[in-house]
């Protein structure tokens, strides 16, 4: 493939596969990764901790079964919204902004 060329003869397409080989894996590519890794991390950790937390709050507070379980729903419908709000914040403000007034609302 040469120039700006591209491949696939009359069908002109350039795939995803193309341009990450053209573009390689350098050291902007490994911080978005480890970032990347960071907030999963956060994430399964979260859930995690759910687990490990509900059966001891259910016992402390004296809440049923279905209580606990809705104490857990609760905490995903807010990942749920947060993801979505925060999608639209940074859509529309940009991500440094976004992320910014997210993390304001965390305290």
């Amino acid at each position: 493939m040469a120039g700006g060329e591209a491949r696939g003869g009359e069908c002109g397409y350039y795939t995803t596969d193309d341009a990450l080989s053209q573009v390689g894996f350098g050291r902007f590519q490994a911080l978005v990764l480890a970032y990347a890794g960071v907030g999963w991390t956060a994430e399964a950790m979260e859930i995690m901790m759910l687990s490990f937390v509900g059966p001891s709050v259910k016992d402390e507070w004296g809440i049923s079964g279905q209580q606990e379980g809705l104490i857990t729903s609760v905490v995903f419908a807010g990942m749920i919204i947060g993801g979505c709000l925060g999608g639209v914040i940074s859509d529309s403000y940009g991500r440094r902004s976004g992320a910014l007034w997210l993390l304001s609302l965390d305290k």
